[in-house]
């Protein structure tokens, strides 16, 4: 069992932490809590210390507090966890403050950091918030993304602290021995994010991929030890994989916008490739003719010819040799059975089916949210359905059934 520092921010889902502390407790690890001042405003040390077993800390100073405490938090800690953390102590983390005992012992740690973000929508989408997380988050620590729905505000957006289950099982997947070598002979050719078709010089349609769950797959594979060539679909908005520390010299990135580059991309590499993970959204119909100047404002309406676009999937498949296949597939409806169908159709080794949400409705799997579910198919017929979690936690379970 193991030693886990829990730093809990305010926040008003920082209650939930008690939960955690329990959930940790059963499972025979030892828990230390340590609050900002302004966490006490939303739990109570006392029932912090009653499921952990040990005083919860939140002075740096006092008649109580050796001058070294903050140095024996952080040797003996395994495995430091920031839940939830809020925008404040994600920019104090960033900007390496000591100014209470949470982030003084952090900059005294060498343990691996895992951060559970928790705020409001527009304070977590602030380019600033995502610039300190992106800091953080190249210096090695893992986040655990936040969920989306209703907000203690009473909005709804993203930005809820991840679900319990989903932040004891970040936690858990920290603490194994590292760092499960699996992939370290593979090289994995990865597609993700949307691509894009134009319709005139300035405009073009597209999908709401944002690629999060390609870059989940292409980050956990690289601290398995893969070497990961990554064909990532551009738009605004998507996201690009962050290779853990120590494995940037085995991510290469090719950035393209049409289902036509991405094919070409991805086929150039498929040789030197072991397997395949197809993550990406691809249009499946193209402008047949887009304009090659800005198309003017008329008062009738207009009708764009669309035709069938390059199949990405289909041509890797059919260009193989044998490479094995993972795809995914994104459904509104009857999920497994399109999943099933389209694993059969491809000629698919694995294919992971997940439910986005239809028009107008939001939804916890699918685009442009940090949490995902499905089922997860393979071709002998076993099938292996994935509860709600992180996409980092769904990622590392996929690569936990196939690798």
């Amino acid at each position: 069992m193991a030693n886990v520092l829990i730093a809990i921010s305010g926040s008003i889902s920082a209650y939930k932490i008690a939960d955690v502390v329990s959930e940790l407790g059963k499972a025979g690890h030892q828990v230390q809590c340590l609050l900002t001042k302004s966490a006490t405003e939303f739990v109570s040390p006392l029932v912090l210390e009653t499921l952990s077993g040990r005083k919860a800390r939140v002075e740096q100073f006092g008649p109580d507090v050796s001058g070294t405490e903050h140095i024996d938090f952080a040797r003996w800690a395994e495995v430091m966890v920031f839940a939830p953390a809020s925008a404040n102590l994600l920019a104090r983390l960033a900007l390496g403050l000591a100014d209470d005992l949470p982030t003084t012992v952090a900059l005294a740690s060498e343990a691996p950091m895992l951060i559970a973000p928790a705020m409001n929508t527009v304070m977590w989408e602030k380019p600033i918030v995502q610039q300190h997380l992106a800091t953080l988050v190249e210096r090695g620590a893992r986040v655990i993304e936040p969920a989306s729905g209703l907000l203690a505000c009473g909005e709804v957006g993203m930005g809820k602290l991840a679900p319990v289950a989903t932040i004891v099982a970040a936690i858990e997947a920290a603490l194994r021995p590292d760092r499960v070598q699996d992939l370290k002979d593979e090289r994995i050719l990865i597609t993700a994010g949307p691509t894009t078709t134009a319709i005139d010089a300035v405009r073009y349609i597209t999908n709401h991929s944002t690629g999060r769950m390609g870059a989940a797959m292409a980050e956990e594979a690289l601290r398995r030890g893969a070497v990961v060539d990554y064909v990532l679909g551009m738009d605004k908005g998507v996201v690009r994989p962050v290779a853990p520390r120590g494995a940037e010299s085995r991510l290469h990135l090719v950035e393209v916008r049409t289902a036509e580059e991405m094919a070409a991309a991805a086929l150039a590499r498929l040789p030197g490739a072991s397997g395949v993970v197809a993550t990406a959204a691809v249009m499946d119909y193209a402008v047949a003719a887009p304009s090659a100047s800005k198309l003017k404002r008329a008062s009738d309406a207009i009708a764009l010819d669309l035709v069938p676009s390059t199949d990405v999937l289909g041509s890797l498949r059919q260009a193989a040799r044998d490479q094995w296949f993972l795809g995914f597939a994104a459904e509104t409806d009857n999920v497994e059975e399109h999943g099933a169908g389209k694993l059969k159709a491809k000629g698919l080794d694995f294919l992971f089916a997940n439910e986005v949400s239809k028009l107008g409705a939001e939804g916890q799997t699918g685009f442009a949210v940090g949490t995902n579910a499905g089922v997860l198919l393979s071709a002998k017929g076993a099938r292996h359905p994935l509860a709600l979690g992180s996409k980092a936690e769904i990622a590392r379970q996929i690569w936990d059934l196939i690798a």
